[in-house]
């Protein structure tokens, strides 16, 4: 597949295709099962859930 590059302004221009009031309405189940029954996806255990940690904003103290 070939990249074509687009202006700023171009990119301003185009529709998206995404049907929010469908996203909106899928449940965080749905998402979950989904995602489970996906074999491409790699869900993250427990375990490595406890280990992520909050990304800060660039303007946080630390």
């Amino acid at each position: 597949m070939a990249i074509k590059k687009i202006s700023a302004e171009e990119v301003k221009k185009l529709k998206g295709k995404t049907n929010w009031q469908e996203v909106d309405e899928i449940t965080d189940e749905e998402i979950e099962d989904a995602a489970k029954s996906d074999p491409d996806s790699a869900l993250p255990t427990d375990e490595e859930l406890k280990q992520f940690k909050p990304v800060k904003k660039k303007n946080e103290e630390k």
